[in-house]
């Protein structure tokens, strides 16, 4: 197995290299989609938590372990293993993160307001440090394993077909669990326990993936490289450019349920749409690679996020006219919600060595978790105000005809604000100063 993991004669990645790498991520898509997709959902209409408390419980854990993200990534850069400083920490944490993920499915039942929401504050806690000692070092690996511009975008691709190509059963399996079990707190209970079975052995592959880079000898201080990060300009346009994309992305997970539920009153629809999306993704991304090589990262992330940014705006037609062309711009849809996926991972890569290119106190595996650190809090208070939104727009759990005022709160969150946040990230593209030649530069820099 070991033979199969090695680099080609010319120094390159092996496809199967690139493969192996892709199914780490796949152990986070399980839980990242359930989560993105049917937490707030089950806090709210299973659980019976206000809105805005449920809005809070993801604020709240977000906010505690996106501070830890740079720090798991110092914590990394420090590891000396002979299975590598990423890796001994991808299979360290896998059990912990895939037991984490299944509990927090299980609140218990009869509790009040207040112990519900203390019990699904403290599990969702557990939950999200346990996936950011698994991701930092996973999303940090991946420039590690290769410095060419070109291989690194095509890494992040097999991430990403891992990535939306196992959101499918992700989004599918909590549906079928709760129309074949007796009630849908028992569904979203075995669809927890289930997923997190599957984890394990995708984290496993990664070990496969080849060797990492040698460690520089001079690694810098927590402190110095934290600070130097939100000092180099090409980083934090990276970093707005990854947030600009990510954003509109968990805006879209959580709200789309509400949209299929309220606004089309078709439930029945949701699966199918859904599954027809992600597999346009899927084909998509390969799509999005050939327009990187062919153009660079940067032109195919503006092409990209704003492709999905008109597609988001179609989505308020009237109901009817959504439901006649469902399937149809279920496909199109997957082009826009590809480039949302691919773009911004493959870039971040080329911000971080250009940092150590200019002798910053550039850190790999700090700069990955400044990312985590700010996607996560940037994330988090999304929710807690989309929360806040349903609560303040009059939203009722379970009760199909909503007020217009809630119906209208679920467009925005569908539509215009996921669109507007698109187009942000093309504003903050427009300025990103490294391309292919930059790239190339900077990495002959670096040796």
């Amino acid at each position: 197995m070991m033979l199969m993991a090695k680099t080609s004669s010319n120094g390159r990645m092996s496809g199967l290299q690139k493969f192996f790498y892709g199914c780490g991520e796949g152990a986070s898509t399980f839980a990242t989609t359930a989560v993105g997709m049917f937490y707030l959902y089950f806090l709210t209409d299973i659980v019976g938590i206000r809105p805005s408390l449920a809005g809070s419980v993801v604020l709240l854990g977000n906010i505690w372990d996106a501070i830890t993200d740079p720090f798991v990534g110092w914590l990394s850069d420090r590891s000396d293993n002979r299975f590598g400083r990423r890796r001994i920490w991808i299979l360290g944490s896998t059990i912990p993160f895939a037991a984490s993920f299944a509990l927090i499915w299980t609140v218990p039942t009869g509790a009040g307001q207040l112990a519900a929401f203390l019990y699904a504050t403290a599990a969702f806690m557990v939950f999200i440090f346990m996936i950011t000692s698994y991701m930092v070092p996973y999303t940090t690996l991946a420039m590690e394993l290769t410095s060419d511009y070109d291989e690194r975008n095509q890494l992040a691709m097999w991430r990403m077909v891992f990535s939306i190509g196992l959101a499918l059963p992700a989004t599918v399996l909590p549906k079928l669990l709760i129309d074949r079990l007796p009630d849908e707190r028992s569904g979203f209970m075995a669809m927890g326990w289930i997923l997190a079975a599957c984890m394990l052995p995708l984290a496993a592959l990664v070990v496969f993936a080849g060797r990492e880079r040698k460690p520089r000898e001079d690694a810098p201080r927590f402190i110095e490289s934290l600070r130097s990060s939100f000092g180099f300009p090409p980083f934090r346009k990276a970093l707005m450019m990854y947030i600009f994309a990510m954003l509109p992305l968990r805006l879209l997970m959580a709200a789309i349920i509400y949209y299929f539920n309220y606004y089309l009153l078709s439930p029945d629809s949701f699966e199918v749409s859904m599954a027809v999306m992600m597999v346009a993704s899927v084909a998509a991304l390969f799509l999005w690679d050939a327009v990187s090589r062919r153009l660079d990262k940067k032109r195919a992330y503006i092409i990209g996020l704003t492709t999905c940014a008109g597609l988001l705006l179609v989505l308020m037609l009237p109901k009817g006219a959504v439901l006649k062309l469902l399937m149809p711009f279920s496909v199109v849809m997957g082009l826009g919600i590809s480039a949302l996926h691919i773009m911004p991972v493959a870039i971040v890569p080329e911000a971080i060595d250009a940092g150590i290119a200019e002798g910053l106190a550039a850190s790999e595996g700090i700069w990955n978790g400044v990312i985590t650190f700010a996607h996560k809090i940037s994330a988090a208070v999304a929710a807690f105000a989309m929360g806040l939104i349903l609560d303040f727009a009059g939203y009722v759990p379970g009760v199909e005809a909503q007020k217009p005022s809630a119906v209208a709160a679920i467009l925005f969150l569908v539509c215009i604000a996921p669109a507007a946040l698109s187009m942000a990230g093309v504003v903050v593209a427009r300025g990103f100063g490294i391309d292919r030649s930059e790239a190339k530069r900077i990495e002959e820099k670096i040796g």
